[in-house]
């Protein structure tokens, strides 16, 4: 398998259920509604002085020919009432990311502030996946199984979507995959589930390739992965590897003995 390597930061959570990425081959895919920057996946909507003008498509479904003009005038207006406060208050949104689920990866396994900040202060750990670049026919790549991620874009401003306009692929990435420029650094990449919501979904064992304990793992902790491991490797062709993360003597950096990934060079 060539591709790409990707890496998730997790923290070990009271019923031990991160464990799944290794004992069962699932992932959690998030609700964008909890992330912890409110301009995520939360586009400036911009608002139509005529939406029936820019979406006449939509308001041939309001008009009846039972009625009267001046009663499906009244109609359109309450119709478009409703989703101007859905856009006002937030709950059309909300409505529309409620049936999505992101699975936040990322091209840097060294980061010492995702370690603090993903990974509960260096005490959990980071799964290390090799994403496909290429599929055959019978793979179906398109499945989100397969964990295929997108670029995070880094932006200066807020992306603007036309609340009336038609959606196309454009209004995907500016609601989904932009973010401001102050998260560049954690150089994200985005596996997208557009149905089905959030929730714990399996992925391809085989895109699993190691394991990275942080560098302040409590043993009892590091040894539950090491017998996680060795349980899973039993079944598998490529064993799965085992990393331990440690505090550099000198610099403001981390090692990672035998880990051959380079060091990501972020632009200044």
């Amino acid at each position: 398998m060539t591709g790409k390597y990707l890496y998730k930061y997790v923290s070990f959570d009271a019923d031990m259920r991160v464990m799944g990425m290794i004992d069962n081959y699932s992932i959690m895919f998030s609700p964008p509604s909890r992330f912890n920057d409110p301009f995520d996946c939360n586009p400036r909507y911009l608002d139509s002085p005529n939406p029936r003008v820019s979406r006449p498509d939509l308001f041939k479904y309001i008009d009846r020919s039972d009625l009267s003009p001046a009663k499906n005038r009244v109609l359109r207006e309450q119709a478009v009432n409703r989703m101007r406060a859905g856009l006002r208050d937030d709950s059309m949104r909300q409505t529309i990311l409620a049936d999505v689920g992101i699975v936040s990866l990322t091209r840097n396994p060294w980061s010492v502030l995702m370690w603090s900040h993903y990974a509960d202060k260096h005490t959990g750990f980071m799964v290390e996946f090799e994403i496909r670049s290429t599929f055959t026919k019978e793979q179906k790549g398109h499945e989100d199984r397969w964990l295929v991620a997108f670029d995070v874009k880094y932006v200066s401003e807020r992306p603007s979507v036309s609340y009336w306009g038609r959606t196309d692929m454009s209004d995907v990435e500016k609601t989904f995959t932009y973010k401001s420029e102050e998260w560049e650094y954690e150089q994200e990449e985005r596996v997208i589930k557009y149905s089905g919501g959030a929730g714990a979904f399996p992925f391809e064992p085989e895109l699993l390739t190691s394991v990275i304990a942080g560098s302040r793992i409590s043993e009892s902790n590091f040894q539950l992965l090491k017998n996680s491991i060795r349980a899973a490797n039993k079944t598998r062709q490529k064993k799965i590897k085992l990393y331990r993360a440690e505090i550099d003597q000198k610099d403001f950096k981390l090692n990672i003995p035998k880990f051959s990934r380079p060091r990501l060079v972020m632009a200044k």
